[in-house]
């Protein structure tokens, strides 16, 4: 039977899929594409930090480790993550996207979402998938 963080994992997977999938075209995408650019990397980072969060509870025993950034900092401690400070930086990103009502800087974190944290978010699901 799957443990829980690989069955979230499951879901990551897809997510990341889809995230990449809808930035293939990047930049030529319309407006309403953008938009479901940047929900799927909220929605695939969201995945990303709960996975991490339900693998070192079940994997490493730290049951008291809880919310993205406490999590991301752990993951970095354990060998997980590499590049902590662009992890961190990728949340900022994300909890700024709820307050961005501004064009121009939706697309501007699209563009770093596109160059830096998609690679990042795929080098996340080899790691885990090596501890499966």
């Amino acid at each position: 039977m799957a443990k829980r963080w690989q069955e979230r994992h499951d879901f990551y997977q897809k997510a990341l899929t889809q995230l990449s999938s809808g930035l293939a075209l990047y930049p030529n995408l319309n407006e309403l594409e953008k938009d479901g650019a940047i929900q799927r990397f909220e929605f695939t980072f969201e995945l990303a930090w709960k996975t991490l969060q339900d693998y070192l509870a079940q994997q490493a025993g730290y049951t008291d480790v809880k919310g993205p950034r406490p999590v991301l900092k752990q993951a970095v401690q354990d060998g997980l993550l590499i590049d902590g400070y662009t992890w961190i930086q990728m949340l900022d990103r994300r909890n700024a996207l709820t307050h961005v009502y501004d064009e121009a800087e939706s697309r501007e974190i699209l563009e770093v979402v596109s160059t830096t944290y998609l690679p990042l978010l795929m080098e996340l699901n080899t790691v885990l998938l090596s501890k499966r």
